[in-house]
């Protein structure tokens, strides 16, 4: 911001009172009335130039007065002339944008971000002794030490520009200019000015407008746009990885899906490479149609027990900051499935589970144990098995204790008995899925999957993404009633569902309407029955995980003790080790596979790159609509002699108050001598002139001399009443 500006600019909406002396005068003046007079004889002598004169007082006294108005106001508002005059107290807030698209080559083949790290390391070296600064980041990054506000100090600022990176994250610009603003609302400094160094990608700067506030009166906002000349013409992006929603067992194979998108117009040939904690991995090329996306499908060999990591990379095109993914995941050697009743009363499920019986083949083993003797006080990993026989006694004991169990984080199977003919007696209110009356028939029903998208049918989709379970009849059934809180899994074709999930508490509870037996339905003759029934026990619970897949930069999801000390170290990816309050871990601006400590509370968290700093184009005019209506003006970035050089200029300040004070007062002094003039005083008459004429009008008016006329006695008169 350059040129004339005012401090105050509240004063300049009230301008307008300065019109009030020429109201007063045209609407509020003295009504004329007529008065007796003896002679006009008197009047008619009057010089008609005397009249217009005193018109032109009268309006050069308005004038006066309307101008004493204006200044004051305009006084009061404090103009301020920036880049002239003498050298005043600068204020200054460095947005550095060290968002992932920062990390393409600039005009000098470096990276952007380094253009503007030497750029504000050059504003920094400027800074006088009563000026300030501050760093201001487009993404928060704990590996920076940023000064907490206006600081004087250019070692801390050196420092803190010292420790700027290339992120793979995407920032906000609102946040950052919000802090921005908000820096200046105690200074004192005469000037305070933003100053914003970016290359004004198109996904961040053309976000919907905000509503920020406004900075203090009298701030410049420049806006440097860092040209990006050699924009990448092939870049492949991670959007996503996923594993299946289920517990994963070592010994056991797993399944990766990535997602990839291309950005661009062209479509080269990647290699796709992963490498798992152990060291093993491997990679494969990949070939993304332009502007589209892809998903490739992997499997890792079998994880060792505990916590494990993976880290996807992509190598091949021209962008780097968006080629990278971590995803973690926790491996169990075992999983213990407790069946609450005798092994004839679950049919084939039990065979399905643990054909060995043991769990070598499936890593699940199954435990049987006397329904009257189960409490609910099973670990709540393990997946428990129940059929309705079990509450035929100490039935609201028993349902007391289930609802223990599944609010503490357990899975539960309630399912009929192959003997069994009756629904559940009274069963609980929590309950959302209660059966019905039986029904069979003899040719049977087709049994239908009404929830494709559900973990038990993962290894069961074909090559359409449909689940290969066909037909399948039912020949006895409990139909079951449903509710919101319920989700049907398995049903009939007409819709009516014999399988629902329903979450309790942090556990998760399934109802079967119909027993795993042959005599009830063709589904124990299935193949795929077996792989159905293992990943419903390995369905993961609604119990809250202490892994969370975060994309950089993203806010996160932590709930940490206030008071506590936070560390934070990487396992993997980005190096970090960081420690501090919980406030000031705002984010990770890098992908990576991190261990947060908080107290006695871990967590993981897999963090991958942002798939928007890769995505084109750049803004290259003067409209940022992220900025909403905060005024602004967009430069090209032409070096940091440039940039130190405008900084010199927008330094200057030439404050205009007490000049405009100095015009209100000579102002004022001229509208009282107009106002009040002096009379001056009447010149004798001549010896030997005509004593007769009267003396010529003077400045002390035509009626006082009138009147003084009358008042003396004229000589014809004295000369009477000395012959008298």
């Amino acid at each position: 911001m350059t040129g004339l500006t005012a401090l105050n600019p509240f004063f300049l909406s009230l301008l307008a009172l300065g019109a009030l002396p020429v109201v007063f005068h045209l609407f509020f003046r003295l009504k004329k009335s007529p008065r007796a007079f003896s002679t006009l004889m008197f009047f008619q002598r009057i010089d008609p130039k005397l009249n217009a004169r005193r018109r032109l007082r009268e309006w050069l006294i308005l004038l006066l007065r309307a101008l004493l108005i204006l200044l004051l106001l305009l006084t009061l508002a404090r103009p301020v002339w920036f880049g002239i005059g003498h050298q005043g107290s600068v204020a200054t807030a460095l947005v550095v944008d060290n968002s992932g698209s920062m990390s393409g080559t600039g005009a000098d083949g470096r990276s952007k971000l380094k253009e503007a790290v030497d750029a504000a390391r050059g504003i920094v070296g400027q800074l006088r002794d009563r000026d300030s600064a501050e760093i201001i980041l487009l993404v928060a990054d704990p590996l920076v030490p940023l000064p907490a506000g206006l600081t004087s100090d250019k070692s801390a600022l050196r420092n803190a520009l010292n420790h700027i990176s290339e992120t793979e994250a995407s920032g906000s610009v609102a946040a950052a200019m919000a802090r921005a603003v908000a820096l200046f609302k105690n200074s004192t400094a005469t000037h305070s000015e933003i100053h914003v160094l970016s290359d004004l990608q198109q996904e961040k700067w053309s976000q919907p407008p905000v509503e920020l506030q406004p900075p203090r009166a009298g701030t410049s906002i420049v806006i440097d746009r860092i040209p990006s000349p050699n924009a990448p013409k092939s870049n492949i992006a991670i959007t996503g990885v996923s594993i299946p929603t289920k517990y994963i067992l070592s010994g056991r194979r797993l399944p990766l899906e990535v997602r990839l998108a291309n950005t661009t117009a062209s479509a080269n040939p990647v290699q796709l490479n992963w490498l798992t904690d152990a060291g093993s991995g491997s990679g494969e090329e990949v070939l993304v149609p332009p502007n589209a996306e892809k998903t490739v499908n992997l499997m890792l060999d079998s994880q060792n027990t505990g916590f494990r990591w993976v880290s996807l990379q992509i190598q091949g095109d021209d962008f780097d900051a968006d080629n990278h993914a971590f995803i973690g995941f926790n491996c169990q050697e075992k999983r213990s499935v407790v069946f609450a009743g005798a092994e004839t009363d679950f049919g084939q499920l039990p065979l399905a589970i643990s054909p060995d019986g043991e769990g070598k083949l499936s890593g699940l083993i199954p435990f049987f144990t006397d329904a009257a003797s189960f409490a609910g006080n099973q670990n709540a990993g393990s997946f428990v098995v129940l059929t309705w026989n079990a509450f035929n006694s100490a039935a609201e004991a028993r349902w007391a204790a289930l609802k223990t169990f599944l609010d503490a984080g357990g899975s539960v199977l309630l399912l009929p008995a192959p003997g069994a003919s009756a629904a559940l007696s009274a069963p609980p209110d929590w309950l959302a899925s209660a059966p019905g009356s039986l029904q069979s028939t003899t040719n049977g029903l087709a049994l239908a999957v009404l929830d494709k998208t559900h973990a038990m049918f993962s290894d069961l989709h074909d090559a359409n993404g449909d689940v290969a379970l066909r037909n399948v009849k039912v020949f006895r059934f409990f139909p079951l009633r449903t509710s919101p809180d319920s989700t049907p899994v398995l049903g009939l074709e007409d819709g009516r569902p014999l399988l629902t999930e329903q979450k309790v508490g942090k556990g998760r509870l399934f109802t079967c309407g119909f027993a795993f037996d042959p005599a009830w339905s063709t589904l124990p003759l299935k193949p795929s029955f077996i792989a159905m029934a293992q990943n419903l026990v390995l369905t993961q619970t609604g119990a809250a995980t202490n892994i969370l897949s975060l994309v950089a930069g993203e806010p996160l999801r932590l709930a940490l003790p206030p008071k506590s000390t936070v560390e934070v170290q990487s396992l993997g990816g980005s190096a970090l080790d960081w420690q501090g309050a919980p406030a000031q871990l705002a984010t990770l601006p890098r992908a990576g596979v991190y261990v947060v400590r908080a107290g006695n509370d871990t967590s993981y968290l897999a963090v991958r790159s942002s798939d928007k700093e890769g995505r084109l184009p750049l803004i290259t005019g003067g409209e940022l609509p992220a900025l909403g209506k905060l005024a602004y003006s967009v430069k090209i970035f032409g070096g940091g002699d440039l940039l130190i050089a405008e900084f010199e200029r927008l330094g200057k300040s030439l404050d205009l108050s007490p000049w405009l004070l100095l015009l209100a007062l000579l102002a004022l002094a001229a509208e009282g001598w107009l106002a009040n003039p002096l009379p001056l005083k009447s010149k004798p008459a001549k010896s030997g002139g005509d004593a007769s004429s009267p003396n010529p009008p003077g400045k002390s008016g035509i009626l006082k001399k009138f009147l003084a006329t009358r008042a003396s006695p004229t000589p014809s008169a004295t000369r009477r009443r000395s012959h008298e």
